[in-house]
Parts: structure tokens; C-alpha cells; sequence
């Protein structure tokens, strides 16, 4: 009977802390699994990837929670404050806004490729993610090699454990390869964005408060962890040479708040199967070999730099020898 009692205590304890880490996961933990054998990496996520062809995936060359899952253009977030306040909301005419300022980039991009509109703003913010390096969007691609070239980086020697993303459609309600729902899940953006304040403000408070309120009245999360944890959308447009080549998607994080460099990961594991793998430092010599063998144009020094694959493939064409 004692063995009884205490096995229907810890069990709801158990239930408690699970449900506690799923909605309270920061870093995409509720998923884990290592990898620490080639025969592993075979069994567990090559040939899965050979097999099936709806995977995408992202190559971290570390596990570190200072290496959020976070788009590029909030990891100085303090841009977006120049009006002394301590939150702003970004939306697509802010991000419009946003790139103006960078006039050099803007300008270049509207005289040689398109004028920019903030309600089609897809192919520039993906031009804008491989060539200028900032962006709402989080680069994935359809490809494992490219995911572990970009995680194993050509490195002979590997110092710590590197991390895959695997990601894996629940409904094609969030995922699109058309333009115009690209350009319409751009125009509905909506972030809530806290700046990194290093010390509070006395003598104004009120203005802070009634400023939060006003766009909490905008933002449409309902309850805390709505307001905390993005809904997500994986799009599969490639538009330039860069997308095409390394197979790449883009995953949009939308609709919440972003305090921190970190958010509630609860919806967007609710929109998608979304695993982490941790591979053993120990065999990514090996791993490396595999890649350098089967896909040499996904090289790291090559994956970023199609020039410089077609030249090596020139140059060891006969015909131009």
C-alpha cells in the first residue's frame, strides 16, 4: 500500500512538471534527442531525410540558450527605440521604415531588381535575409546537407556538440509556396517588441504604461502565453540564387511579444513537429568526410558562394582544360 500511495503522488507531480516545461519551454527542450554514433545518425535522421522529402531543417555549429531560435533583425532590437520608449510595436510599415534608413541597401535594391512596397515585401525581406544579413525571417532549408554544412562549418576538429533543427509540417494551413500568401502573412505582421532596458524610468512612468497599454489594445494575443508565444508560418518561395541552391525555407515567427532574446515556444510547437537533435562533437570529422564525398558543392566554403562552386567545377571540366 505505501508503494501505491507513493507512485500516485509522483505520478501527478510528474504529469505537473510536464505540462509545466510544455507551456513554459523557452528553447525548444520538449524535444530532444542526441545523436552520439554514425550508426545513429543513419538510422535517426539521414535516412528519414532520404526517405521523406516534407523535412526541413537548420544546422546550429552549438546548443546554447545565448544562440536563440531568433530572427535576425531583433538580436539588436534596441534599433527600433529611438523615441525613448521601452516598447514599440513592428508591424510591415515599421520594417518598411526600417529599411529606408538603410538607404544604400534600398536603393540598390529598387534600381536594380523592384520598387518596394510595404504590402508586398516578401522578395525583398528574403533578398534582404542572404545579402544584407537582417531580417523577420529564420533561414531553414529542405536540405540535411546543407544543414549540417552550415552547422559543421568544414571544422576538422569540433570543440562542442552541434544542433539540427527538425521540422516537420502538422497542416499545409501553415506552410505556402505562393507569392501572394507570402506577401499577405508580411502585411498582417505583428510583433511586440520590449526594449533590453538596462535601468527604470521614474520620472515618467505613467507615459510608459499608457504607451504598453495602447498596443496591447493592438496586439491581438488574448492571454499571456498567446501574447508570448508566436504562431509560425513556413514559407517555400525561392526567389533568388542563394534560396534555390541551398534548398532554403524560411520559417516567419508572427504575433507575439518578444522580451528578451527568448519566447514561449508553445504555439509553434503546436503548429509544427519540431525536434531538436544534438550530435556527439566526436563524429563530425566523420560526418564532414560523408559530406565533402556525396556533396562537394555543399562545402561551407562553397555554400555560400555559387561563383566559386561553378569555377571549381570549370576547372575540373576537361573541356576547359
Amino acid at each position: 500500500m505505501k508503494i501505491t500511495k507513493s507512485s500516485n503522488r509522483i505520478i501527478p507531480q510528474n504529469r505537473l512538471a510536464e505540462k509545466l516545461n510544455d507551456e513554459l519551454d523557452f528553447d525548444y527542450n520538449v524535444d530532444i534527442e542526441r545523436i552520439d554514433t554514425i550508426e545513429e545518425f543513419e538510422q535517426k535522421l539521414l535516412n528519414p531525410f532520404r526517405d521523406n522529402k516534407t523535412r526541413f531543417y537548420r544546422g546550429e555549429k552549438r546548443d546554447s540558450i545565448t544562440r536563440p531560435l531568433l530572427p535576425g533583425i531583433y538580436r539588436h532590437k534596441d534599433r527600433f527605440f529611438d523615441n525613448g520608449k521601452n516598447v514599440t510595436l513592428v508591424d510591415n510599415e515599421v520594417l518598411y521604415e526600417f529599411y529606408k534608413t538603410k538607404s544604400g541597401f534600398f536603393d540598390m535594391y529598387e534600381k536594380i531588381i523592384s520598387p518596394v512596397e510595404p504590402d508586398r515585401m516578401y522578395n525583398f525581406l528574403s533578398f534582404a535575409q542572404h545579402y544584407f544579413g537582417i531580417s523577420p525571417l529564420i533561414d531553414f532549408t529542405k536540405s540535411l546537407e546543407v544543414a549540417l554544412s552550415f552547422a559543421i562549418k568544414d571544422r576538422k576538429v569540433v570543440s562542442e556538440d552541434i544542433l539540427v533543427y527538425e521540422l516537420n509540417l502538422k497542416s499545409k494551413d501553415d506552410y505556402t509556396t505562393s507569392l501572394e500568401i507570402a506577401d499577405k502573412w508580411i502585411s498582417e505582421y505583428s510583433v511586440m517588441v520590449f526594449r533590453n532596458v538596462t535601468q527604470y524610468d521614474f520620472e515618467s512612468p505613467i507615459e510608459r504604461i499608457s504607451n504598453y497599454k495602447m498596443i496591447h489594445d493592438k496586439f491581438r494575443g488574448s492571454s499571456f502565453l498567446d501574447m508570448n508565444s508566436p504562431s509560425a508560418k513556413l514559407i517555400d518561395v525561392p526567389t533568388n540564387d542563394l534560396i534555390k541552391f541551398q534548398q532554403g525555407v524560411f520559417l516567419l515567427l508572427d504575433d507575439f511579444s518578444l522580451i528578451g532574446k527568448s519566447y514561449l515556444t508553445k504555439r509553434v510547437r503546436d503548429e509544427f513537429c519540431l525536434k531538436k537533435w544534438i550530435i556527439n562533437k566526436d563524429i563530425c570529422p566523420e560526418i564532414l568526410d560523408w559530406l565533402h564525398s556525396e556533396c562537394p558543392y555543399y562545402s561551407y566554403d562553397n555554400i555560400t558562394d555559387l561563383t566559386n562552386i561553378a569555377n571549381k567545377i570549370k576547372k575540373n571540366n576537361p573541356l576547359y582544360g
